[in-house]
């Protein structure tokens, strides 16, 4: 990070916590002004819910919240249970919510400062309404520009029967993996080489390259990522380990080619960990916080290699891949590569899961614990595997 990058850091600090200080001891939001971002307490608040949940509904009215539970990681997260008055209650307005929102001081200096909160909340508003997807829905989604809070209140999936299996555990079996696949699928061929991403609502979404760059200037990224090859230098094969000064650049210019096309929409962090199971034990995908535009590879590549044992990737990963494609067909998405031509394009895409994996377990002082050491390791390690199985660093010509 240059000093001017870290200058901008140290100014982008100092304005967080200032805007902190004011939400705790001046606060001045109105509640029913959707483009205002509620502060924590407004959330739980009757009189905000009510204006977010029946204003299209006249005479209902949330009369009382409860939190049921409460957990922290990038973001903080709540399940709330909304009681309504007769009317509301009449309507079968939604009693089970859960909401996402950057309270903590390191949540915004990660999810702020990189601008990942606008792009989750563009999804929610503009994107999830538009895709059959097992995937959470929105009622708000909105992050403020100059407080750098954020808020996403979504249907709670755990009270509607889905589960959401222990990461470091979770045997992904063949049957999941094509599941997994089929919904990638759906979302990228809904926006397969689309003019929209340019031109449309949504071509506010950044590139995964530009992504990455914001995160390299305003995070320090490639130092974390460095850190975290050492911390896991035990998990990683010795042929990728006496390489590791050409993993930071491979992974750049895997990212340069990821933008050269056909682009769609990417979810960008589909590790197993955001993976559910419905009530019929079919795979589901949630937290688009990392939402961006790109090629097709990353996020399969990054699904595939967290999700599977090194032995079952081995052995199925080429017809996922060909299951992959002839979903894209069946969906409409043209031109569709050839087997040849994305089995390289999967090749070259696997350093993406490998550096947020390493970043995570190099975090620094001021970054939120976003996942436990064991899983990193298990991650970071079956990224390396496949880097060495596949020749990763040598595709990239």
């Amino acid at each position: 990070m240059s000093l001017k990058d870290s200058c901008k850091v140290l100014f982008f600090a100092g304005r967080v916590g200032q805007e902190m200080l004011l939400e705790r001891f001046a606060p001045s939001l109105c509640a029913a002004d959707f483009d205002k971002v509620p502060s924590p307490a407004e959330i739980l608040s009757p009189k905000w819910l009510t204006a977010v949940l029946c204003g299209e509904h006249p005479g209902a009215r949330v009369v009382e919240v409860k939190l049921e539970r409460a957990t922290s990681g990038t973001s903080q997260r709540r399940a709330l249970r909304v009681t309504y008055n007769d009317v509301g209650h009449a309507l079968g307005l939604p009693t089970a919510l859960f909401t996402k929102s950057s309270e903590a001081f390191a949540s915004r200096m990660l999810l702020g400062l990189t601008g990942i909160v606008d792009g989750e909340s563009i999804f929610y508003r503009k994107i999830r309404p538009r895709l059959n997807l097992r995937s959470p829905h929105a009622y708000y989604a909105r992050s403020d520009p100059g407080s750098y809070r954020s808020v996403v209140i979504l249907n709670d999936l755990e009270a509607e029967g889905y589960s959401f299996p222990d990461p470091e555990g979770h045997r992904v079996n063949r049957t999941d993996a094509e599941c997994m696949i089929e919904q990638m699928a759906i979302y990228h061929s809904a926006f397969w080489d689309s003019p929209e991403l340019e031109e449309g609502e949504i071509s506010g979404l950044r590139t995964s390259h530009r992504f990455q760059v914001d995160l390299n200037e305003k995070v320090g990224f490639e130092k974390r990522c460095r850190v975290g090859m050492e911390r896991a230098r035990a998990v990683v094969p010795a042929a990728i380990y006496s390489r590791r000064r050409e993993i930071w650049p491979a992974y750049m210019r895997s990212l340069e080619c990821n933008v050269q096309g056909p682009m769609t929409l990417l979810h960008q962090d589909p590790h197993v960990g955001n993976w559910m199971r419905d009530r019929e034990g079919k795979m589901g995908l949630y937290d688009w916080q990392c939402v961006a535009k790109g090629g097709w590879a990353l996020d399969v590549a990054y699904a595939l290699v967290c999700a599977l044992e090194t032995g079952d990737r081995r052995a199925w990963e080429r017809g996922l891949i060909e299951r992959y494609l002839a979903h894209l067909r069946a969906q409409g998405a043209r031109p569709v590569p050839s087997l040849e031509q994305a089995w390289l394009a999967y090749r070259q895409q696997p350093f993406h899961a490998l550096a947020f994996g390493l970043f995570t377990i190099g975090r620094g002082i001021l970054q939120a614990r976003m996942q436990s050491e064991a899983y990193c390791l298990q991650s970071i390690q079956r990224c390396a595997r496949m880097i060495a199985d596949l020749n990763s660093l040598d595709s990239l010509v």
